[in-house]
């Protein structure tokens, strides 16, 4: 809230009166996080995996959920796969390389701006 303080001084010196004041068009609307995190996050969610997974097979399932008619790019060291999803509901089965895998996830909707995940896949083979 922003607010102009003006000062009256009468001719006592310890008598000071603060007035503020306050215009409609000076208040700027309060937006919480959670608010921009929602409206960010409308075209890109996803459920599975959890950054920073370590698992033992060379490859994963990206799940998730998008707007539908979205146009999903994934990309990691080991793949580069482009799909267009009819429902919102996606499920993309992604090749790993040995160690780190950084993949990064990235939706298309309505505009060319596209909504962008990296996900911290780690592929560590059983002996």
């Amino acid at each position: 809230m922003v607010g102009v303080g003006v000062l009256f001084q009468t001719n006592k010196a310890e008598e000071t009166k603060v007035i503020p004041i306050t215009r409609e068009n000076d208040q700027k609307k309060v937006v919480s996080e959670e608010d921009q995190v929602g409206k960010q996050s409308n075209n890109l969610v996803i459920t599975s995996p959890n950054d920073h997974t370590i698992i033992a097979k060379n490859t994963i399932e990206v799940v998730g959920k998008v707007k539908a008619n979205s146009l999903i790019a994934i990309q990691s060291a080991a793949a580069e796969i482009i799909e267009k999803n009819e429902k919102e509901n996606f499920t993309i089965e992604v090749p790993l390389a040995v160690g780190e895998n950084v993949i990064q996830v990235s939706v298309y909707a309505d505009t060319s701006t596209p909504q962008e995940q990296t996900l911290r896949i780690y592929y560590i083979p059983a002996e």
